[in-house]
């Protein structure tokens, strides 16, 4: 009785290798994309409202500097002012108003820029999240791709050794060689996957 176990170019082959492997990837796989699609869709969010926020910096620089403006020339007409009591009093209080709003403008700005800053800090955040997600995803259908390469190299070793009777056959030396060194190297780059991890 012939045993099930084929040897060949030193690799031992067995019916199990007709098999093809069980995809433990799927899953993995699945769940790697709907973060990537949920992720995606709060960096457009996110951009969104940094736009906007961004704008609002440009309008209140903007305001402040008008003020700013504004509070310059009423000074020099005080400074210069030869007129009536009551004038004086009124350009005293368009100054006090210019210098109120010029504070109020430079203190919103401010939290704006933090809001800014907030904002910007998520995107980065997200966007490198998405570099890894994609790189464990590409790593992982490699991998994937490694498997399956394998399993075909190991059922075209198993056949052509005459393991599903065609004994009487003489399988091409050649081919078979060919073959044995393609499943080795199959095997050592899925080894070196595994080591290296997903980067």
């Amino acid at each position: 009785m012939r045993s099930s176990i084929v040897e060949v170019g030193g690799w031992p082959m067995t019916p199990q290798d007709q098999v093809p492997p069980q995809d433990n990837y799927e899953a993995f796989l699945e769940r790697l994309n709907d973060a990537t699609t949920r992720l995606t869709t709060r960096l457009r969010s996110v951009d969104k409202a940094l736009t906007a926020v961004s704008s609002l910096v440009e309008k209140y620089q903007s305001a402040s500097l008008k003020w700013e403006q504004r509070r310059a020339r009423v000074s020099e007409e005080l400074d210069h002012h030869a007129g009536g009591p009551e004038t004086y009093a009124v350009l005293g209080e368009l100054h006090d108003t210019a210098v109120k709003m010029v504070t109020l403008h430079h203190a919103q700005t401010l939290r704006i820029k933090e809001q800014v800053h907030f904002l910007q800090g998520q995107c980065n955040a997200i966007r490198q999240s998405l570099v890894e997600l994609r790189a464990s995803s590409a790593a992982l259908n490699a991998s994937r791709r490694l498997s399956k390469d394998r399993h075909n190299l190991n059922r075209a070793l198993y056949e052509l050794a005459g393991a599903r009777g065609a004994a009487e056959s003489t399988p091409d030396p050649g081919l078979l060689n060919d073959l044995r060194q393609a499943r080795e190297a199959v095997v050592l780059a899925e080894a070196l996957m595994e080591v290296k991890g997903p980067r």
